[in-house]
C-alpha cells in the first residue's frame, strides 16, 4: 500500500476556485487515502473475486410462492475481509397436475359414476402425500358438490397443523350404452317419474 498521489492521503480532492471550493471523494483511491501499489491480478485490488457455487437449501413444509428462505453468511463477502452477507432464496411453487392450492387448503376433482352418486358409495381418493383415504359419497350427491376432508390439506408454515382438502364431485355420464343398459336406464327414468321438459322454477332467480 502507498499514499494516494492524487489526494495525498486525505481521501478527498478539492475543486473550484474563488469564493467556493467543493470537496469530493478522491476518484483514485475511492476515499481510502491509500492505493495498492501492485494490485492482485485475480481481483484487481478490490479484494473480492466473483465465483459460482451450489448450495443446499432446506425448504420447510408449508412454503408458498413468494416465501423466502434466508441462508445466513452465504451472500457476498464483506469489504476488507468483513463478514459475508446473507443469501435470500425466493420460492416459486410449480402447479400440481391434480391439486389446486388456495392458502393452506387443497382442491381436487374426483370422477364418480351415476350409480355411485345416486346410491352412495365409499371411494378411495388420493392425497398430496401420495397416500389414499376413504371418502363416503352420500346417496343423492349432485354434480359439483364439495366434500371436505379435514387436515388433509397443505401443512401450515412453521406448524404441524394442516389445512383441509376439498373434493369436487364430477359425475361421469356414460357416452355409450348397450341395449340392456338403455332398457334399465329407461325403466329407472319411468320409475322416478322423470319429466323431459325443464322445470321453469329452476330458471327463476
Amino acid at each position: 500500500m502507498k499514499t494516494c498521489p492524487t489526494c495525498h492521503g486525505s481521501g478527498q480532492v478539492s475543486r473550484g476556485g474563488g469564493f467556493f471550493t467543493i470537496a469530493s471523494t478522491c476518484p483514485t483511491c475511492s476515499g481510502n487515502g491509500q492505493i495498492i501499489e501492485n494490485p492482485c491480478q485475480g481481483c484487481h485490488g478490490t479484494g473480492l473475486k466473483r465465483k459460482q457455487q451450489k448450495v443446499k437449501v432446506t425448504v420447510p413444509a408449508g412454503v408458498d410462492t413468494g416465501s423466502r428462505v434466508v441462508l445466513r453468511g452465504m451472500g457476498d463477502a464483506g469489504p476488507n475481509g468483513g463478514a459475508s452477507g446473507d443469501l435470500y432464496v425466493y420460492i416459486n411453487v410449480r402447479p400440481h397436475k391434480y391439486f389446486i392450492r388456495q392458502g393452506d387448503n387443497l382442491f381436487v376433482q374426483i370422477p364418480i359414476s351415476i350409480t355411485q352418486a345416486a346410491l352412495g358409495a365409499e371411494i378411495m381418493v388420493p392425497t398430496i402425500d401420495g397416500k389414499k383415504i376413504k371418502l363416503s359419497i352420500p346417496s343423492g350427491t349432485q354434480h359439483g358438490k364439495m366434500l371436505r376432508l379435514r387436515q388433509y390439506g397443505a401443512t401450515r408454515l412453521n406448524s404441524t397443523d394442516r389445512g383441509d382438502m376439498y373434493v369436487k364431485i364430477d359425475i361421469q355420464v356414460p357416452k355409450r350404452l348397450n341395449s340392456k343398459a338403455k332398457k334399465l336406464m329407461q325403466e329407472l327414468s319411468d320409475a322416478l317419474g322423470e319429466v323431459t321438459e325443464p322445470n321453469p322454477v329452476s330458471f327463476e332467480d
